[in-house]
């Protein structure tokens, strides 16, 4: 195997991992699994949502945040997945389909993209841009 083979086998493999911890964050926020979300992330995360001007920053906001999600989301589903990895800046961009049921009844279906930024092999920054109503309050 040349190097240049070698090299694209290492940055698949950290691409990969990368995919794997976001698949398994999003299949928390399904679950509404918040120690399960909290797994994936740093002590000193950052997420935002530009979309809807929200900036929460450290362990304790994030988690309420997604503790949060309970007030007006009965069920979601994010798939559909379309990632773009930015291996030298450790960053994950994902292209996603939201369907969400809200606890009002009503629907939504979304077009999201998330950002994930990474340190130490885990999520230190997350800056998702929703198409719809925010529920990361």
């Amino acid at each position: 195997m040349s190097s240049v083979n070698q090299s694209l086998v290492v940055q698949v493999g950290v691409a990969q991992a990368f995919i794997e911890q976001a698949t398994s964050y999003f299949r928390n926020v399904d679950g509404f699994d918040t120690e399960g979300i909290m797994s994936h992330l740093t002590d000193d995360v950052t997420l935002e949502v530009p979309t809807h001007g929200v900036c929460k920053e450290g362990r304790d906001e994030v988690r309420q945040a997604y503790l949060n999600r309970t007030d007006t989301v009965k069920e979601s589903w994010h798939g559909n997945f379309q990632f773009t990895c930015d291996e030298a800046n450790a960053r994950l961009a994902i292209r996603l389909d939201v369907k969400r049921t809200n606890v009002d009844g009503s629907q939504e279906e979304m077009d999201n993209l998330t950002l994930l930024a990474f340190k130490d092999n885990r999520i230190c920054h997350i800056t998702v841009w929703m198409s719809g109503e925010n529920s990361l309050t």
